[in-house]
């Protein structure tokens, strides 16, 4: 009988830095999930997994540092959802595919889509977890635009609700509501993005375990990641973003998603490089 992985998902050619599709002998596992009816502004995400895989051709894979190929790493590509319009839908489907694939110890790693898709990835999960979260903003209203409950600028709310997150910081923040600084719990904690970076080990230490990861690339300047639906200046260099990443992913991390490209807002692939090569060098650390 086909898995919910055969059942749901389709292979993307190019995959993601050449790999194969063997899942079932791989670590660390890439899906894509193109999905952007969660867009609050402008809608364009749904097309990133395709973009991000493409760009990711182009992309040097060794790391001269740890001396790491990711490309020769036990990584997977298992392609794409099938793409949803409803929410629920598109959250009960990845949950599925995800929980197949972390069932045995394997990590996904998703490729968005919009925000919205982290809820689907977590609760894959089947467990409880600690949420780090890269993002310009804090996604924590209740309902955005009014009497929708399910968006990217709900997404950290609603994965509240579920139980499954036991505490969160998120980092990067810099476009926030009042509505949502009201509503934080002292189990959401914020380093915003004028804050001192070096914070960020303090911040993790008094963090659970094991955690989730989730990257929404507007947390980077549109000077940096031009390719995003709500750009907020003020942002993360790349660098920045990417020495913070791997100092999260040293520490037991169980799953890790890239969201928010939108290639139709893009200015010369940039943004789309700029997630691929983020996936590129966490690659090492999640399957180590």
């Amino acid at each position: 009988m086909a898995g919910y992985v055969e059942l749901y998902t389709e292979p993307r050619a190019p995959s993601f830095i050449g790999l194969g599709r063997d899942y079932l002998s791989a670590k660390a596992v890439i899906l894509g999930v193109p999905y952007d009816a969660g867009s609050t502004f402008r809608p364009g995400c749904r097309l990133a997994p395709a973009r991000v895989r493409e760009v990711s051709q182009n992309l040097e894979t060794y790391d001269p540092v740890s001396r790491v190929d990711s490309a020769d790493l036990p990584v997977a590509d298992v392609g794409d959802l099938q793409e949803c319009i409803s929410p629920l839908r598109m959250v009960e489907l990845v949950s599925k595919v995800a929980a197949e694939l972390s069932s045995s110890g394997r990590v996904v790693v998703g490729i968005g889509g919009d925000h919205t898709v982290t809820l689907g990835l977590v609760k894959g999960l089947g467990r409880p977890v600690s949420l780090v979260m890269f993002d310009a903003h804090l996604d924590y209203r209740d309902e955005y635009p009014e009497g929708e409950k399910l968006s990217h600028a709900t997404v950290l709310r609603r994965l509240r609700e579920t139980g499954l997150i036991k505490d969160a910081l998120v980092v990067g923040a810099r476009g926030v509501s009042r509505e949502e600084v009201e509503a934080l719990d002292e189990d959401v904690r914020v380093l915003y993005a004028w804050s001192d970076l070096s914070a960020l080990r303090d911040e993790l230490s008094a963090l659970g375990k094991p955690r989730y990861v989730t990257v929404d690339v507007d947390v980077l300047d549109p000077s940096v990641a031009p390719g995003v639906s709500c750009p907020e200046p003020g942002g993360l260099s790349y660098l920045e973003l990417q020495r913070a990443l791997l100092e999260v992913l040293e520490d037991d991390v169980v799953g890790l998603d890239v969201v928010e490209v939108n290639p139709l807002l893009d200015i010369n692939d940039v943004t789309s490089y700029a997630a691929a090569k983020l996936i590129i060098r966490a690659l090492p650390a999640l399957v180590r």
